[in-house]
């Protein structure tokens, strides 16, 4: 399994390939496709809620249009064999997981929908997937099977290629209020702490007569405060970029002299 760390869901991706269909009365066939889907449950078990979930790979498994109304629409219109055993298998996974079966979502000419020939009765089936989360069912765009592909790399099973269309947001920012500057001169000066003081105490007359609750009482007087300390001790913002202490009027006169002197020589 590959996780993907992204904004604002996080991909995780599961690459698989199944045990063949087990032929009928062979306990130990049985065995291992249970097996390979026990060990895949856990593993599905560990993605972390919210992620987009997608599972690809040679799942051996033929799903058929007569499971086209299964309940939650697990399998699409799309399909071109019959259910078998390990069909039914990976129709259950896909109900308890809330997914469904892309490939049999899209229309495509049989030699793009099979990816895998019979040896023996020389028949094309379908027999690799690409599973995704239901709810994340509309960014795939498109799955098919790619027949070039697969012979240069060995494989009897031939390419099967998803296109996926996916739209991350940015998280915002959260906007944190700006702290309130205090003037240490206004909190010095004696005319201006006595004007918050009449103010506080003319507040509390008000709210003395007030039919509101202890607690609504008690946020009413904390916004009071913090509204009159802006009023009255809040730090003028000044938009101009702080001077240097030491760019003296004596030093930008000598400045611009410098200035004008080049110009002349020039």
């Amino acid at each position: 399994m590959v996780r993907l760390g992204c904004k604002p869901i996080n991909i995780s991706l599961i690459a698989v390939y199944a045990p063949t269909n087990p032929p009928k009365g062979q306990k130990a066939n049985i065995d291992e496709s249970d097996t390979f889907y026990i060990n895949l449950q856990d593993t599905v078990d560990k993605v972390p809620k919210g992620d987009m979930l997608t599972i690809v790979g040679g799942f051996n498994a033929r799903v058929g249009k007569q499971d086209s109304q299964e309940p939650g629409n697990v399998i699409g219109p799309h399909t071109v064999d019959s259910t078998n055993e390990n069909g039914k298998r990976l129709i259950d996974f896909c109900n308890i997981n809330n997914l469904i079966v892309a490939n049999t979502f899209f229309q495509h000419k049989p030699i793009h929908q099979t990816s895998w020939m019979h040896p023996g009765k020389k028949v094309w089936h379908m027999l690799d997937y690409t599973l995704v989360n239901r709810k994340f069912r509309s960014i795939v765009k498109d799955v098919r099977v790619h027949r070039t592909a697969a012979g240069t790399i060995g494989m009897d099973h031939h390419l099967l290629w998803a296109k996926v269309k996916i739209h991350l947001r940015s998280r915002r920012k959260k906007q944190h209020a700006q702290p309130i500057r205090l003037d240490s001169k206004k909190l010095r000066d004696e005319k201006v702490v006595d004007a918050f003081q009449k103010d506080i105490k003319k507040m509390q007359e008000e709210m003395a007569n007030d039919t509101m609750t202890v607690d609504e009482k008690y946020v009413n007087f904390v916004k009071c405060i913090k509204r009159l300390g802006q009023e009255h001790f809040q730090q003028e913002q000044n938009n101009h970029r702080k001077q240097n202490e030491w760019l003296t009027d004596e030093i930008l006169d000598i400045v611009n002299k410098k200035a004008k002197a080049f110009l002349d020589w020039l």
